[in-house]
């Protein structure tokens, strides 16, 4: 979870080096660049950074990187600006300033290439032009919802919610402008994909260090314990015979009426694999009864 306390955890330590600042500040040097630019050299640089579908007509592929720094109007940064200080700063004092601009890096890959794909597949309604930091911003967004769900954000900067309820309504927004599109200049794809990545990104485990593999791995392990306890009676061991068996599990088969080879390798060899594969706790009743035979059985030798 995020809280105040991780958020001084490096200013405890000495540590005054800021990314969540240094990204704002290439944010401003970038746009005063731009205006520089456009104005005095007539140099529009939005027209080789800006997101469009030159990134496969051309292969502008640096385009799913430098949109991210570029905006549209000062109003546009500021509020990209301030959306960034409020999420980035308790992202980064969590995860650390190299994973939180890792995030907004890939929250803004992944919101362009949705807008892209949106943009390829209906030409005539969306327009594959996009700036903004903004799709890196609601991977933020995301992220500081699913961890603190309950805690308060002024919508608007006015009315105070949940943040799970402004998450659910950050989602809510953009299908709603996918599905009925506007004409009122924002990449709600953009904006979705970032969303959606974010979420990602926690429901897969890595905000606690884990990986899609470890999470698919752990499932397969508990179903497969699940399975092999469920079963009446223990599987063999790889590669070893032995004749099935109709009598119940309830009560072992008496150590008399076999030899002491057949006895291990039938009764006890088994049970031993199980204990390796599932722990001694797994052991039913008449399993530990057949390892306590055995135990005597060896000690009267």
């Amino acid at each position: 979870m995020l809280s105040d306390r991780d958020y001084m955890r490096e200013e405890d330590n000495g540590m005054r080096f800021s990314w969540t600042v240094m990204l704002l500040i290439a944010l401003v040097v970038v746009f005063v660049a731009e205006a520089i630019a456009e104005t005095y050299l007539s140099l529009p640089l939005q027209e080789y950074g800006a997101l469009s579908n030159r990134v496969w007509r051309s292969g502008w592929v640096w385009q799913l990187v430098t949109f991210q720094f570029l905006h549209g109007s000062f109003a546009h940064l500021f509020f990209n600006g301030l959306g960034v200080w409020m999420f980035g700063r308790p992202i980064e004092a969590a995860f650390g300033g190299r994973r939180m601009m890792g995030l907004w890096m890939a929250g803004g890959l992944v919101g362009g290439l949705l807008q892209l794909g949106i943009s390829a597949a209906f030409p005539d309604v969306f327009s594959p032009s996009v700036v903004g930091a903004s799709a890196g911003l609601m991977t933020f967004l995301a992220i500081f919802c699913r961890l603190e769900p309950d805690a308060r954000i002024l919508l608007a900067l006015i009315v105070p919610v949940p943040a799970r309820f402004l998450f659910y309504f950050s989602v809510g927004v953009a299908v709603f402008f996918i599905v009925v599109p506007s004409r009122d200049g924002v990449a709600h794809a953009a904006h979705l994909g970032g969303l959606l990545f974010g979420w990602f990104w926690v429901q897969a485990g890595y905000h606690r260090g884990e990986g899609l593999w470890d999470r698919l791995s752990e499932g397969w392990h508990r179903w497969n314990q699940q399975r092999q306890t469920s079963r009446p009676a223990s599987r063999a061991a790889v590669g070893q015979i032995i004749k099935p068996s109709f009598r119940s599990d309830s009560a072992p088969t008496p150590a008399k009426e076999l030899s002491n080879a057949e006895f291990m390798a039938r009764e006890v060899d088994p049970i031993l694999d199980k204990i390796a594969r599932d722990g001694i706790s797994s052991l039913t009743e008449a399993e530990r009864q057949t390892l306590e035979a055995a135990r005597k059985k060896v000690t009267r030798r």
